[in-house]
This record gives structure tokens, C-alpha cells and sequence, in this order.
């Protein structure tokens, strides 16, 4: 079990007399940072300039989360390790859900995001409404969809997913599964384009099972799209991520990615943009080319109650303090 706990730290950092101290309090539904600076009258503007650019750098940082994830693969291990990179705290479950206790399941249905691979197995149905109400809680979920293996764990994967978007439509499994030409597509969802541009990146892929949407491909929630061979035109989703407008309770996010084997990939190729993405996604809650957290800034990730420019005008703030500061040491000499 993989635990690190980054729910709160203080960092202290000192240059030519300067103490500068950055506070991070991150729990489910809170993110407030505070950066402020104490300063000397013989300071140089260099090294305030330097603490001051050092400190709006954690400020506009992405908020740490609490995650769970859960299933035995050997791929998770990769999964978890990176979340842990980014600072979020991690409990890894290396185990199915059936052997979750209750003190278990209520910890792991406790997260922000909720990462799960446990294919071979059958997603029981008071698991399944576990995580609708997860999810209709404001929470970030991921499921795995696999091909054809694992069709027990698809039809709980698809039940889930229609319920927590009212789409009785969505396919999870069921339909075989492609070889070819895995890509992550042109949708106008931000899982592709926040924080990072991943449009036409390879998805490396291993004969992913389908997610089939209303529309296909050209759903705007299918973010990969394979084929069944070289030669096909005809492209299938692979891959579908929901956000908060698109939620029956409106709010939550649910990706269904419907590969098991290449979720390292997501790590490991493009200096990790595609897992970054994701996480963001799931934190935040960006979907259809909208930032929900302009409208609903309580939603994990997003700064409660400060709007755009807060750390520009952090900056004009520390540097009319800094003038004050050396007028008052003038006019005492």
C-alpha cells in the first residue's frame, strides 16, 4: 500500500534575510494557498522579485487530490506512483472489490479520484451504486473497459456509466475489439487540450474494448479511437471522458478508458501529458471545451474565491509593499 500524506505542508525558504512561507490546505472540496512575504529594509529587489515569482508559482499550481487505486494489475503500480509525483496523497489497493471491507470502501468512496483496473472481475451492484453516488457527489472516477475478457466487469463499467449520465445509449465491452491506428481524437473535450495539447497523439493501445456512444466516434466525449484493421475507414471510440454538464446530478466526472495493459503509456510516452490530463480532468472538471470551475469554483481544483488576476495583482501588492517598506528606512535616516 502506497500512502503519502500532502494534505497540508509548510515550505520555508530564506534568501539575504527574506522568509517566505507558502501554506497548502487541500481536502474534497477546499484548495487554499497563501503566499506571503516579510521583508527587510536592506532587501534587494532581485531576490524579492525571485521570491515573489517563486511563490505565485505554487499559488497557480494544480491542487492536490486524494486517491484511491484500486485493483491488482502491475499497470496500476505506474499509475499510482505518478499521482504521487504530482503530490497527491495515495492509497493503492492492490486487491478486487470484492475483498474491500466496508472500512475500505467508505475510505476509498472518501477520495477525490477514484482510479480502478480490477477487469477479470464482476463490479458488484452495491459496489456500482457506490460509485454513482461518488460520482453524483462531485467526485472523479475512472473504470476500465477491457476487450471481450472481460465482459462481466464491462456490464458493471456500463451500468455506472449510464447512470451517472442518464444515457441508457452507452455501450461498455460487447463488441470486440480493435488493433489498429489508436489515437486520441479531435474532440473539443479539455481532457485533450488542458493542460496539454494531446489531439492526434498516439494511444498506445493493446486490442482496447469499445465504448460506444451515441454518434460513435464523433461524440464529443470519445477521446481515443482505434480501428479493426490497417486498411478500415471506419473509426471506434475507445475511450470516453463526462463532466459536470453532462452529468445527471450536474456535477462529477467519469472517464471510461477501455484499456487495461496500456495505462502505463499515459506515463510513460509524451513526458506524461496524456496522465496529466487526465488527472486534471478528473480533479477539475473541465469538459466540452468549457472550465466549469469559472461557474462552480468549489469543485476540487479550482481556487475558491479568487478570481483570474489574483496573482498579478499578488505581485503589484508585494512590489507597492516593497517600496513602503524602503520609504519608511528613508525617512528614518
Amino acid at each position: 500500500m502506497i500512502v503519502e500524506n500532502s494534505e497540508f505542508r509548510v515550505i520555508r525558504a530564506k534568501k539575504n534575510k527574506t522568509n517566505v512561507w507558502l501554506t497548502r490546505v487541500s481536502n474534497r472540496n477546499m484548495l487554499i494557498e497563501l503566499g506571503f512575504v516579510v521583508m527587510k529594509s536592506t532587501l534587494k529587489l532581485s531576490a524579492v522579485l525571485t521570491v515573489m515569482f517563486a511563490a505565485l508559482t505554487v499559488v497557480s499550481s494544480a491542487s492536490a487530490g486524494v486517491v484511491s487505486v484500486v485493483g491488482a494489475r502491475s499497470e496500476l503500480n505506474t499509475i499510482a506512483t505518478e499521482f504521487t509525483a504530482f503530490g497527491d496523497t495515495v492509497v493503492r489497493y492492490n486487491q478486487g472489490w470484492s475483498s474491500l471491507s466496508s472500512t475500505q470502501l467508505d475510505n476509498i468512496f472518501s477520495s477525490d479520484i477514484v482510479w480502478e483496473g480490477d477487469i477479470f472481475s464482476t463490479i458488484s451492484v452495491a459496489v456500482q451504486n457506490r460509485m454513482s453516488t461518488f460520482v453524483n457527489n462531485n467526485g472523479g472516477l475512472l473504470l476500465t473497459g477491457e476487450r471481450p475478457c472481460c465482459e462481466p466487469h464491462n456490464d458493471g463499467v456500463q451500468a455506472v456509466a449510464r447512470a451517472v449520465t442518464g444515457d441508457s445509449s452507452i455501450l461498455v465491452g460487447d463488441l470486440g475489439f480493435d488493433l489498429y491506428d489508436h489515437v486520441f481524437s479531435n474532440s473539443p473535450t479539455t481532457i485533450l487540450t488542458a493542460p496539454n495539447d494531446i489531439r492526434g497523439q498516439t494511444a498506445q493501445h493493446s486490442g482496447p474494448g469499445r465504448v460506444t456512444l451515441s454518434g460513435g466516434s464523433a461524440n464529443d466525449a470519445c477521446f481515443t479511437i482505434s480501428k479493426v484493421s490497417a486498411s478500415a475507414t471506419e473509426e471506434y471510440c475507445t475511450a470516453a471522458a463526462w463532466g459536470p454538464d453532462e452529468m445527471a446530478a450536474g456535477q462529477g466526472r467519469l472517464i471510461v478508458y477501455g484499456d487495461i495493459n496500456s495505462q502505463p503509456s499515459l506515463v510513460n510516452n509524451f513526458n506524461g501529458d496524456q496522465f496529466e490530463n487526465m488527472r486534471e480532468f478528473l480533479l477539475a472538471g473541465f469538459t466540452g471545451g468549457q472550465d466549469v470551475c469559472l461557474t462552480n469554483p468549489s469543485l476540487p481544483g479550482c481556487m475558491q474565491g479568487v478570481p483570474g488576476p489574483a496573482p498579478v495583482g499578488i505581485l503589484i501588492l508585494g512590489l507597492g509593499m516593497l517600496v513602503a517598506t524602503r520609504r519608511r528606512s528613508a525617512q528614518a535616516k
